[in-house]
């Protein structure tokens, strides 16, 4: 795409100079000897040569004399470009990776020798003397009072209650149903046509008198047609949505209060006095004999085997671990960033001038070889214009 632009460019570029370039102007030759180097032969001589365009029709010449057109040929230095491939050394980023050794302290522990000085139970048995409480029991009479119950029946007025049903008139109000009629009011749309003018453009043929030239009868009159546009007014009926209220007539069931005497039956209890035989029970005391134990206590003195321990200092020697540090050497991978470089072949367009021949076309007035025997300088000269000099 790059290429295609620079190709694009170069080229507006020689347009615009060619396009800027004067057109060259030659000056006249005059009895300028014909010959193969030097235009049309036959013994002609050159009066005049002008630049011509293709095309271009030739002016009129003098009696003698001819225009002839003649390829001529120049050189013009035009830039090209040709393609050279150059070698560019460019820098790589390159993630490389190496090893390094460090050194680090690593904690650890080391054992070391110690004494001290210890306090060592040791348990012996040792035989004592104590006094101590001995429990005995001891069968003894004692008397005690006992409680004995007796059951006996009793003539009682109890009060009892006998549920029974008194009835009482009672006013409630209850609510009646009925139907009464109401008179409601409800909206709907009617659909109604009215009437609406619309005008309308209509194409209709319009007869018309159209003139036109005859070469034989002149200027003739004839009938023709030609469409005009007219507005036509038309009567459309176009619905229209009108609302309309309307009453009507419901039946509407409501309720109506009521008073009304009902009897209700009141359970309620009536209290009555009967005569009845209630047990009773009574407690008589009686006293009686009755062998228990007694416990008694009695000192006692008893020999016990008792272990005694006692504390003996004693040396040991311990190893205890101390925290340390000692230092290792460690190896890692480190990555680093670094560039190399590499060769790279880029192909540029180089400027170049090439001499090119380009034609162009002049015209050259020469004088024909058979007049110019005839012809005698200062008569019957033709007037010379400034077309001819």
């Amino acid at each position: 795409m790059r290429r295609l632009i620079v190709c694009g460019a170069a080229l507006l570029v020689l347009v615009g100079a060619a396009a800027a370039q004067p057109r060259v102007s030659y000056p006249d030759i005059i009895e300028r000897p014909a010959g193969p180097a030097n235009g049309p032969g036959l013994g002609a001589t050159v009066l005049r040569v002008e630049a011509c365009e293709p095309g271009q029709p030739l002016p009129p010449c003098a009696p003698g004399t001819e225009w002839k057109l003649e390829t001529r040929y120049r050189m013009e230095n035009r830039t090209m470009f040709r393609n050279v491939e150059r070698t560019v050394v460019r820098e790589v980023p390159v993630t490389l990776t190496k090893e390094v050794c460090e050194t680090v302290m690593v904690p650890c522990f080391r054992e070391v020798q110690k004494t001290r000085t210890v306090l060592v139970p040791i348990t012996r048995l040792e035989t004592r003397q104590r006094t101590c409480l001995k429990t005995e029991l001891v069968e003894e009479v004692q008397k005690r009072v006992v409680r004995i119950p007796e059951t006996k029946l009793v003539e009682q007025k109890v009060t009892i209650k006998v549920p029974s049903v008194r009835y009482e008139a009672v006013k409630r109000t209850v609510l009646v149903p009925e139907l009464r009629t109401e008179v409601r009011q409800r909206t709907y749309n009617v659909l109604r046509h009215v009437p609406e003018v619309i005008t309308t453009k209509v194409v209709t043929p319009v007869p018309v008198t159209v003139t036109y030239c005859d070469p034989c009868r002149g200027l003739v009159a004839s009938c023709g047609t030609v469409c005009a546009v007219r507005d036509v007014a038309t009567t459309v009926f176009r619905p229209v949505c009108q609302p309309v209220v309307q009453n009507y007539t419901v039946t509407v069931q409501a309720c109506r209060p009521k008073e009304e005497t009902v009897t209700v039956a009141i359970p309620t209890v009536i209290e009555k006095t009967v005569v009845e035989k209630v047990p009773v029970t009574t407690y008589k005391e009686v006293v009686e004999a009755v062998k228990v134990c007694v416990p008694v206590q009695r000192e006692v003195v008893e020999l016990v085997t008792v272990p005694v321990t006692e504390l003996c200092a004693r040396l040991e020697t311990y190893c205890e671990r101390v925290p340390d540090c000692r230092p290792e050497v460690r190896k890692r991978l480190v990555q680093y960033q670094s560039c190399r470089q590499v060769p790279e072949v880029v192909v540029e367009r180089v400027p170049y001038t090439v001499s090119v021949r380009v034609p162009y076309t002049v015209r050259v007035l020469v004088r024909c070889p058979v007049r110019q025997a005839a012809y005698q300088p200062g008569r019957n000269a033709p007037p010379m214009g400034p077309a001819y000099r």
